[in-house]
């Protein structure tokens, strides 16, 4: 057992001779790759973001370098969002938030509370994206070098901006924030923060336009044109999807299909895809208004095809960030919780009279937290039951993806019926979801804005087709492949 011991010793002696001399190389290369990442994230390209920061990470856990996974990991997650897959960004941005390295620096933790607020925005969790982007600010604030702390904080006034626009419908107070943006940024280096004054500039553009005032508006982008010329800055599609907006309101439709496919060529260049939907749609009602439809059919068409795509990922993730939010939610019952028995340890000690009133109250405080606790999980496993009500609402608006997402929503149907009747065609499916959905031929007419004699008619052809009796209930029938 000793010579066992012996040997292990020196095998750890050797190991830590050897690990001085290439682990301090390995934490440069690190850095290296992490500076480059940083780069490409500025020069918005993605897919550069993600090979130099996949690279850092696999290095950074071979020498468990906490730095290197905090910072590569959530490099990673920001870039994610552009290229629309929220669920890998999400698990990212976790992934940079459990490292130790992050849990003492306020710049990294802004930062992942920022690009969270982005991805809850993007699934619809509009509040819970309104309260990480007022943790982003409180985080910025305590940043110790000034120069890192307005770069930071004026990131947080812009999200706030945004927010309090988007989220709470306060475009003036939203204004309070662009102001107070810039009157920091005007006193840094332009250098430094003109990717922060391009994204100003147009959102207090839309503040003007939004209100009509479209001299204001037009003196604002333009200023944000100039800095992307300026500085040869790639990233110009959201500036163009905004004036593409106001050259509408002016009644000129020539000049905002220009701006849009501008915009469009900057969002594909760059590879940002969550971009697309909107520019392929403003494309797609420009051209129907100019009555040119063949045109709309097309950009239609795209607009559909990515929205599908990106439809597949943002389902997976809101469920993902559901969880997130009730592992959040407990974590704070529990902080809480263990607050309050400290305070009541702390009275035991002081007096046997505070032993025994305390415990009481420890007793009652313990009980409202748990249910507390179980009132706010009711509420997040309610939010997640809304993505199965959402599928009536799709139904109800005649929406391309109703069938897409009744497949989601009602998986084991679907497969039952098709194993049943694998030769239904995909009107026939949908015809199928609408009847198990108890919708009336009445309804389905008047959503499909077909007559109520179309939809027997073809009521009676898919039973035919289906092999069901006169005398068996269609809507039964369905329910019984459930």
């Amino acid at each position: 057992m000793k010579l066992i011991f012996f040997a292990f010793v020196l095998l750890i002696i050797g190991s830590s001779i050897y690990g001085q001399d290439i682990v301090p190389e390995k934490v440069k290369k690190v850095d290296s790759l992490l500076t480059v990442a940083s780069a490409e994230v500025s020069n918005v390209n993605p897919i550069g973001v993600i090979e130099s920061a996949t690279k850092a990470l696999t290095l950074s856990r071979e020498i468990n370098y906490s730095r290197g996974k905090a910072m590569s990991s959530f490099y990673i997650g920001q870039v994610l969002i552009y290229m629309g897959d929220y669920e890998k960004s999400l698990e990212y941005l976790q992934l940079s938030q459990k490292e130790k390295y992050t849990s003492k620096n306020d710049i990294i933790k802004s930062e992942i509370c920022r690009i969270k607020g982005q991805v809850f925005f993007y699934l619809g969790l509009k509040e819970a994206s309104f309260r990480e982007f007022q943790k982003a600010y409180e985080y910025a604030i305590r940043i110790k070098e000034k120069k890192e702390r307005d770069r930071y904080v004026s990131l947080a006034y812009e999200n706030l901006g945004i927010a309090y626009t988007a989220v709470r419908n306060k475009p003036d107070s939203a204004f309070y924030f662009y102001r107070k943006n810039k009157e920091l940024l005007d006193k840094t280096d332009e250098n430094l923060t003109f990717r922060n004054k391009i994204n100003l500039y147009t959102l207090i553009g839309n503040y003007y336009r939004d209100k009509e005032v479209f001299d204001s508006a037009t003196v604002w982008y333009n200023q944000a044109n100039s800095l992307i010329t300026k500085y040869d800055y790639p990233y110009s599609s959201w500036l163009c999807a905004h004036w593409s907006d106001l050259h509408l309101m002016k009644g000129e439709p020539d000049a905002a299909l220009n701006c849009v496919k501008k915009g469009l060529e900057c969002a594909k260049r760059t590879n940002l895809r969550n971009e697309l939907p909107g520019l392929y749609q403003k494309i797609t009602t420009i051209y129907s208004k100019n009555g040119m439809e063949d045109s709309a059919r097309f950009y239609q068409n795209m607009y559909q095809e990515i929205s599908d795509e990106l439809s597949t990922s943002r389902e997976g993730a809101t469920e993902k960030a559901m969880q997130l939010l009730l592992e959040e939610e407990r974590k704070y019952a529990q902080m809480r919780f263990n607050k309050t028995l400290s305070i009541i340890v702390y009275s035991i000690i002081a007096t046997l009279l505070g032993i025994y009133l305390f415990w009481q109250q420890w007793r009652k405080r313990k009980k409202a937290i748990l249910e507390a606790t179980e009132r706010e999980v009711s509420v997040l496993q309610d939010k997640l039951n809304d993505a199965f009500d959402e599928v009536i609402e799709l139904a109800r608006e005649n929406d391309p993806s109703f069938l897409a997402r009744f497949r989601m929503i009602y998986p084991e149907f679907i497969n039952n019926l098709l194993k049943a009747h694998p030769q239904l065609i995909e009107s026939e499916l949908w015809l199928c979801a609408m009847v198990y959905l108890n919708f009336s031929s009445k309804e389905i007419a008047q959503y499909a804005f077909i007559t109520h004699r179309s939809v027997q008619t073809r009521k009676s052809r898919l039973r035919k087709k289906l092999g069901i009796p006169a005398d068996v209930d269609l809507y039964q029938y369905m329910i019984s492949l459930s």
